[in-house]
């Protein structure tokens, strides 16, 4: 007979006891990407995401490429985010993320998969100065 229920449950609080694997997509990467682009915290109802990607938005945590802003005395502005360093990076090619991880009551437990860059997940590539500065002409040619 199969169990059709395999999660375990606290004997102490009844809450359920269950990792969750998460694979970093192309959703995700719309949305970070657009979050990049801002360049300062924002709340993500302006950065015109779909349903899909809102409601998965705040996956992008577990891999530490945005973390949720905070004001000056410490507290947390509702509905606003900002890329961290590390997503940042990512976009910009200098690092690799692992494709997937796995979270336990929205904490990051481990990560496993291929390692990918935001260039294998999203076609908008990021294009340093460098790449801009050798296709320039001078102005009037």
């Amino acid at each position: 007979m199969t169990q059709l229920n395999k999660h375990k449950y606290c004997n102490e609080c009844g809450a359920k006891i269950v990792e969750y694997k998460h694979s970093f997509s192309a959703a995700l990467a719309y949305g970070l990407h657009r979050l990049y682009l801002e360049g300062i915290p924002i709340n993500i109802k302006h950065l015109g995401l779909n349903r899909n990607q809102w409601d998965n938005f705040q996956k992008l945590r577990y891999w530490g490429l945005v973390e949720k802003s905070i004001n000056e005395i410490g507290k947390r502005i509702g509905g606003c985010w900002s890329i961290t360093q590390h997503g940042i990076d990512f976009i910009e090619g200098r690092v690799p993320i692992q494709k997937s991880v796995w979270t336990y009551r929205g904490d990051s437990l481990r990560f496993e998969g291929n390692t990918v860059f935001f260039t294998d997940i999203h076609d908008i590539s990021y294009r340093q100065r460098i790449d801009y500065s050798s296709e320039a002409q001078p102005h009037g040619v």
